[in-house]
């Protein structure tokens, strides 16, 4: 099971560098534990999961894409379901606020757990727009994809806002959907709601195109250097 494992790690390198700095990330939140014998920020390692879970979809997404082109109706439903759980990879960042009540002692102990974190939900995030992208790519054009890529950005900055002030789950949308359409629809005449979306969509779009233009530098070198 090790050797399959680093042999899925040396294929995907980049899902082993997010993976690398989650372990780290849960490593340190151990390590807090045990030393303050409290389980203070252990849901941390759930938010991570759920930051994951966009990314390991959408690989397996990707995989079936390979083997066989997917109907577009059963795509189309591949990707909502993606759009569901990718706003739980930005949430993180939003966990800073707990650094409020933290004592003064362990303040910078417990701002770099956070950040790890943080980083990891993120990572994990923009991979998965970075694999979807290119499904998106592959079956219609650039323009398109960059179309579903901006309007994924626009309604994720506003699901981080039904998540952290909402108090909202991805999966509500199948146990309270009458509940969860009242609060969408409350939060669409609140002016924080428009002002944290509009500030957060910003900053996943301009990451995610960061996050894409490395990447495609990172090929573009990669083929020069071989051809």
């Amino acid at each position: 099971m090790t050797t399959t494992l680093l042999g899925y790690f040396k294929k995907n390198q980049k899902i082993a560098l997010v993976a690398f700095i989650s372990f780290v990330s849960i490593v340190l939140l151990s390590v807090r534990i045990v030393a303050t014998q409290h389980l203070d920020f252990i849901f941390l390692t759930w938010n991570l999961f759920l930051a994951w879970v966009p990314l390991l979809f959408m690989k397996w997404v990707w995989e079936k894409e390979m083997v066989n082109p997917t109907p577009f109706g059963l795509l189309a439903l591949y990707f909502i379901v993606w759009l569901l759980f990718f706003p739980n990879a930005p949430y993180i960042i939003t966990d800073l606020k707990h650094l409020r009540g933290v004592p003064e002692e362990m303040l910078w102990f417990d701002s770099l757990l956070i950040f790890l974190f943080a980083v990891s939900g993120f990572l994990a995030g923009l991979y998965s727009v970075r694999v979807m992208h290119r499904i998106a790519v592959k079956r219609w054009n650039a323009q398109a994809a960059w179309t579903i890529i901006t309007l994924s950005m626009i309604l994720s900055g506003f699901g981080v806002f039904l998540g952290r002030f909402g108090r909202w789950n991805s999966w509500d949308i199948l146990t309270q959907p009458g509940a969860l359409l009242r609060g969408i629809m409350g939060s669409l005449q609140d002016p924080l709601a428009i002002k944290h979306t509009v500030a957060f969509s910003f900053v996943l779009m301009l990451l995610y195109f960061a996050f894409h233009f490395f990447a495609e530098l990172k090929n573009y070198e990669s083929t020069r250097r071989y051809s």
